[in-house]
């Protein structure tokens, strides 16, 4: 609750338009360098991260967040089932998530339609305001049963996580977290 506050008071103190919606061509790199700006110690350098998200971004499914038309905050989304990545786990398809090293929190089928959050970012400047948690709300409207996605132990921020998701599955560098709406 004292985000939400937090946030309405931003808003009503600087009487900012806040817009969230689908990503389009014209804010592209804006949604990058606030990518960057998040995971940009993740990666080697801005451009190896552009080339990674690229086609994630456009993909008509993933959203920013503007305050008076510049981009403050994305979530990059793809529609994919949790059981698939399971699967692919347990074929031992995915590097991150090494078969023999992966623990698979939820064995049972997951019923429904599967949501992969990717990225989700806001400006560093912005922290602590309620941004993120309006992204993660919006997607909640959506038609779909769940939300799951990975995050990089290096990112410190499963505790985060844990509060509205259950851990799907954990490898030595990686977590999967998955939310049920329905």
């Amino acid at each position: 609750m004292k985000n939400i506050l937090s946030f309405i008071s931003y808003l009503n103190e600087s009487n900012e338009n806040l817009e969230i919606s689908i990503i389009t061509p014209d804010k592209f790199e804006e949604v990058i360098d606030v990518l960057y700006s998040v995971f940009g110690f993740l990666e080697n350098d801005r451009e190896s991260l552009k080339n990674r998200v690229s086609p994630r971004v456009l993909n008509g499914l993933s959203i920013c967040l503007s305050i008076d038309g510049k981009v403050e905050g994305v979530y990059l989304l793809n529609e994919k089932s949790a059981n698939d990545f399971v699967r692919e786990i347990k074929e031992g398809k995915i590097n991150d998530f090494p078969k023999e090293e992966t623990k698979i929190y939820i064995e049972q089928e997951i019923m429904g339609r599967g949501l992969q959050g990717i990225s989700l970012a806001v400006n560093p400047e912005l922290k602590g305001l309620g941004l993120g948690q309006s992204l993660k709300d919006w997607v909640k409207n959506l038609n779909y049963d769940y939300i799951w996605g990975v995050a990089d132990k290096k990112l410190e921020n499963i505790e985060n996580w844990k509060n509205t998701r259950e851990i799907l599955a954990e490898s030595p560098n990686r977590w999967a977290t998955i939310q049920f709406f329905k």
